[in-house]
């Protein structure tokens, strides 16, 4: 509808990552994003500790909100631009396999 809208991004680490770290990345790669609205200022929630991540979820808001889909990407490039610059890994889901032998 073109306008003002409150978005966010939802982004996993992986477990050991340094969580006040991604915190910092993320609100500076809001903070420099042309389009991102100063005020109300970009948050950053801790919004769970998942099976394979520490989730984060990245909130920020935008005057127009045609542009949502454009600025989530532009957001999402630079942060994992920005993780891989500081060590930050992004997990994918992991499963142990057991395998028992049956002796008969």
């Amino acid at each position: 509808n073109g306008t003002e809208t409150r978005e966010s991004v939802n982004v996993g680490v992986a477990y050991g990552s340094d969580v006040a770290l991604v915190k910092t990345i993320l609100l500076t790669t809001a903070k420099n994003h042309k389009t991102i609205l100063k005020h109300p200022i970009p948050k950053v929630l801790f919004t769970d500790f998942a099976e394979s991540s520490l989730n984060f979820k990245l909130i920020f808001t935008l005057n127009d909100s045609f542009e949502t889909r454009f600025v989530q990407s532009d957001l999402r490039f630079e942060i994992d631009k920005k993780f891989k610059e500081n060590g930050i890994t992004i997990p994918f889901p992991q499963r142990d396999v057991h395998v028992f032998q049956n002796k008969i």
